[in-house]
């Protein structure tokens, strides 16, 4: 059954295959199938060399378990060169705490933000293994309040802004970034990562003046549109991104980091760099260049 299903799903994971090796990733694929089949929580080390578990019914896991460092193209292994110990992360959207346990060695504190009641157990989990991580279960957006929650079979999707008939729906607090400067008054931000299903670029809104303050890098799965880079422009912030061709039968490729000045229209990507004038010339330096993965 496993090999049955191995070659069924394989010309969906061909690229992937051919970029980490077909026999590491089948090694991968199988192993990741017989612990789903027993219902057995995964436990595996990070590039970092920090534990995690990775729960059997999370897609997140799997994903995080066939990809390693290279789940978002290497932008993680980037990110941690940027953070600092003196200073905070911050983690929107962190599912079972992949970013949280990259970040947790090398800041002062990780905020982590996480409004989905049925992960936080096993991102709980994860994070108790640090003392300077502190889990909040709320979401962040433009402005604070209340507002409707909407809960994927599939907690990758959630969103407050994506609604679907077929999905639940939970009320959850939210709060914004800015907010967050009275509320820690010695909060010092160094990075700060977003995957927040659409509502990103309303949490950048919201965090503004922590933006301009602190000036962090940030990673998010925001689309680059010509009103984010207007946006980002106006506060002092530029936009980078590692970048594959659009023809996906060069997804095996390894990906080229530059400079997003525009709407993409040649190449895809999957997460942006929004980088601080203070750290505009180190990711210059970057530009056109294969950078390694762990």
């Amino acid at each position: 059954m496993l090999l049955s299903s191995f070659f069924q799903q394989f010309s969906s994971f061909r690229p992937l295959a051919r970029e980490i090796g077909y026999l590491n990733f089948a090694y991968r694929y199988l192993l990741r199938r017989f612990y789903k089949l027993i219902q057995v929580n995964q436990k595996i080390v990070l590039f970092n060399h920090v534990k995690m578990t990775l729960p059997w019914k999370s897609q997140f896991g799997t994903e995080v378990f066939l990809k390693g460092s290279k789940l978002d193209w290497g932008s993680e292994v980037l990110l941690t060169q940027f953070l600092d110990k003196g200073k905070s992360f911050i983690d929107v959207g962190a599912n079972i705490g992949y970013y949280s346990l990259l970040a947790a060695p090398l800041s002062d504190k990780v905020y982590t933000f996480e409004p989905d009641p049925r992960i936080i157990k096993d991102l709980e989990e994860n994070l108790s293994q640090f003392q300077n991580i502190h889990i909040l279960r709320e979401a962040l957006y433009s402005e604070s309040g209340k507002m409707e929650f909407n809960l994927s079979s599939t907690p990758e999707i959630n969103s407050l802004v994506r609604k679907s008939p077929k999905d639940d729906k939970v009320v959850v607090k939210v709060n914004t970034l800015d907010n967050l400067m009275s509320e820690y008054p010695s909060l010092n931000v160094s990075c700060i990562k977003t995957d927040a299903e659409g509502a990103d670029f309303q949490i950048l809104l919201g965090g503004k003046n922590l933006l301009i303050r602190d000036q962090p890098l940030v990673l998010s799965e925001l689309f680059p549109s010509l009103k984010l880079l207007k946006f980002i422009k106006s506060i002092g912030f530029s936009c980078f991104a590692f970048v594959k061709p659009k023809d996906k039968s060069k997804s095996h490729l390894p990906p080229k980091f530059m400079k997003i000045e525009d709407r993409p229209v040649n190449f895809r990507l999957k997460m942006i760099f929004l980088v601080p004038d203070r750290l505009l010339s180190e990711f210059e330096k970057l530009v056109d260049e294969y950078l390694p993965v762990v």
